[in-house]
Order: structure tokens, then C-alpha cells, then sequence
């Protein structure tokens, strides 16, 4: 449904490790996949691709990588987070905007916009 698309695997883990802290799984039906190759070989992301605490990768995750792409460790870039089925470019997070207080309160009951965290959220039942 979702596709984040970014030059390091590595930065892109970096994006959700911590949803996965303390045994976290993405609720029914959702699954986060890791597709960064030529042969479109995926890896699905568990917990224990991750240290409990959230804040590391887990050998798993790594033998799991440079077994589909020995060649992975490549510099970042900005990633690109869109809606697969539109190809609308999202926004990873948005950032308040406390100038415009009155703004905010006249918004606060409406439907945001999608973002990566909002979605993330969603997909871990937040």
C-alpha cells in the first residue's frame, strides 16, 4: 500500500527500528518488507531483526541483507515515502507550526493528511 524508496537499506530500517522495541509486531493485516534489490527478494521485518530495546539492528537482520545483496552498504540519500496505488508522494512527518495557534485549534478535530509516523502508528496499532 506504502513504499518508502531511499539509495541505504540501512537508513531505511533506521525509520521503523523502534516501532519494533519490546517484541512489537505490525497488527493484522499489515507487514513491513524490506525490497531493495534487483531480484525484488524480499525480507519481512520481526522483532527479532532488532535488539528488545529498539535501538539497534540484530545480526539476524544484517545476515538476512547481505544475503540477498552483499553490496548494501551504500550512502543515503532523502528517502521518498508515497501511496503505491497513486504514486502520491507523502510527507514523512510534519512539523508544527506554533505561529498560527488559532489555526491549529480550528484544525484539531480534522482528518490530517497521511504522513510515514501517522501510518507507522497505524500499522502498529497506535
Amino acid at each position: 500500500m506504502y513504499a518508502m524508496h531511499e539509495n541505504s537499506v540501512i537508513r531505511i530500517v533506521g525509520y521503523v527500528i523502534g516501532y519494533f522495541a519490546n517484541g512489537k509486531t505490525p497488527i493484522t493485516p499489515w507487514t513491513l518488507h524490506l525490497n531493495f534489490n534487483k531480484t525484488h527478494k524480499t525480507i519481512t521485518l520481526i522483532p527479532e531483526h532488532f535488539t528488545e530495546d529498539g535501538k539497534s539492528i540484530a545480526p539476524r537482520l544484517i545476515s538476512d541483507i547481505e544475503a540477498i545483496d552483499s553490496g548494501y552498504r551504500v550512502k543515503g540519500a532523502e528517502p521518498i515515502f508515497f501511496e503505491v496505488s497513486t504514486k502520491k508522494k507523502l510527507i514523512i512527518t510534519e512539523r508544527t507550526d506554533y505561529s498560527n495557534m488559532q489555526t491549529l485549534i480550528d484544525n484539531a478535530g480534522k482528518p490530517k493528511e497521511p504522513t510515514f509516523y501517522r501510518i507507522m502508528d497505524s500499522v502498529f496499532g497506535k
